[in-house]
């Protein structure tokens, strides 16, 4: 039970006045309406002043504010606005995240500087949302270094930062605090693999925990994919996740500096290759043209752009990188923003046919 305000209707007036709160965003959805012999008591996120009443009234009729114990709602909160309305200031609810990643049981969310002191009250109202997350990380970073890591602070919910995840039907286990991962991609993930032709031999040059490599070996069983990081945690979740998956016959993990490995084993051999390092790719370019083989191949190129940039500017620039090799692009198959990285700023995929 908790006390707090609300306004008693009758009972032929309740639909029409839980309308016109609803739209007003005065209902407090975490607790439940009390019936009475009077009408309806409808609980409030905060005492309505007085010119609230009266516009209340103008469109409801009669009604009556009191403040009355009401009993907790027994549905999950819609978002994490309704969790935390009646729990943190009305001035801080604007500011509230409207969506967080979650990687398997884990749930990861940026908050402004202005939520840092709600923390552990936005994590507990993150995992009301959701009965399947067991932690809630607050990012304390940008994604940097070698090998692509952040820091994170657990606001919320018991246990480690290891978690596994599942993506069309592929599982991946992964440390979210050791590894890159990023579930935004998992549709790009899709449109790539589903494009692996039987006999293919693909390069994955900065594989991760495996997503790309792993939902190309199982869409296209007959391809095979030669998967490199030099992350020693990423490449032992990679190995890991191979063989949780039934592909270790046609997924070969390889740890190492994918300049390295390219220019001592795998030189030549490769039908398509994956780029997915979008804030160094450029320095790759070189590299990706290596690994093709003598009849060219697809390479799938990733990097960051302002919304101002031009789609014809970056696929010139990277034309260029490739003419550079003594190759050509005769063909662009793809060249589009694919997500949001911040305001203004997005990642960029460009599908490359390459030949000499």
């Amino acid at each position: 039970m908790r006390e707090a305000a609300g306004v008693l209707v009758p009972l032929q007036n309740a639909e029409r006045t839980i309308r016109t709160l609803r739209k007003l965003k005065l209902i407090d959805e975490t607790l439940q309406f009390t019936r009475t012999r009077e009408g309806l008591i409808i609980p409030l996120i905060h005492e309505p002043a007085p010119e609230e009443l009266t516009a209340i009234r103008e469109q409801c009729g009669n009604l009556t504010a009191q403040r009355t114990w009401f009993e907790e709602s027994k549905r999950n909160p819609r978002d994490l606005k309704e969790a935390l309305q009646s729990k943190i200031p009305a001035e801080s609810i604007s500011m509230l995240p409207t969506s967080f990643d979650v990687i398997g049981d884990v749930a990861i969310v940026e908050l402004p500087e202005g939520l840092s002191q709600y923390g552990s009250m936005i994590g507990a109202g993150i995992l009301s949302l959701n009965p399947r997350i067991r932690l809630v990380l607050k990012k304390m970073s940008e994604t940097s270094g070698r090998f692509r890591t952040r820091q994170f602070q657990a606001i919320a919910g018991p246990g480690t930062t290891e978690t596994l995840y599942t993506e069309f039907s592929c599982r991946y286990h992964l440390d979210v605090a050791k590894v890159y991962f990023n579930p935004r991609l998992s549709h790009e993930r899709m449109r790539v693999a589903q494009q692996v032709q039987p006999g293919e031999r693909v390069l994955d040059m900065f594989a991760g925990v495996g997503p790309y490599s792993i939902l190309i070996a199982k869409k296209q069983p007959e391809a095979e994919v030669h998967s490199i990081d030099v992350n020693p945690d990423a490449y032992r979740y990679l190995t890991e996740n191979v063989f949780l998956n039934k592909v270790a016959d046609r997924v070969i993990p390889m740890l190492g500096d994918a300049r390295d490995l390219v220019e001592t084993n795998l030189r030549g051999k490769a039908t398509r290759v994956i780029m997915n390092l979008p804030a160094e790719a450029w320095k790759f370019v070189d590299v990706a043209v290596d690994a093709l083989s003598e009849q060219g191949g697809v390479l799938h190129y990733y990097t960051f752009a302002s919304r101002m940039d031009r789609i014809e500017d970056l696929m010139n620039t990277f034309r260029s990188a490739v003419e550079s090799q003594r190759r050509k692009v005769p063909e662009f198959k793809f060249c589009r923003p694919i997500r949001e990285v911040a305001p203004n700023r997005v990642q960029i995929a460009i599908d490359a046919q390459v030949k000499r």
